[in-house]
């Protein structure tokens, strides 16, 4: 004797399967498109978000804040050293 639970699922197999379209918003295919151009700030990898990287750490180097301050402050002195010397020559130039 059957049962309703298997006279239903009887039913169910007799059944076509009904296909769905799923809409997909144009934000959406929008955001993967720009993944393409978005650095991973994990790895340092391009074409995924940090929260989606499965990859390590990478350690990148970078010189102090005092560091860059001191080269720039004597990449500015030798400018002015080279512009005093530069004129200088010309005035010898122009004695002579």
């Amino acid at each position: 004797m059957a049962t309703p639970m298997h006279r239903l699922i009887a039913r169910r197999q007799l059944q076509p399967v009904k296909t769905f379209w799923i809409l997909i918003p144009s934000s959406i295919v929008i955001n993967e498109a720009n993944k393409q151009h978005v650095r991973c700030q994990k790895c340092l990898e391009f074409g995924h978000w940090t929260y989606e990287c499965t990859g390590k750490r990478k350690y990148l180097h970078r010189p102090s804040r005092t560091a860059e301050l001191k080269k720039a402050l004597k990449e500015k002195e030798n400018r002015l050293l080279l512009q005093q010397r530069n004129h200088c020559r010309k005035k010898d130039q122009e004695k002579k």
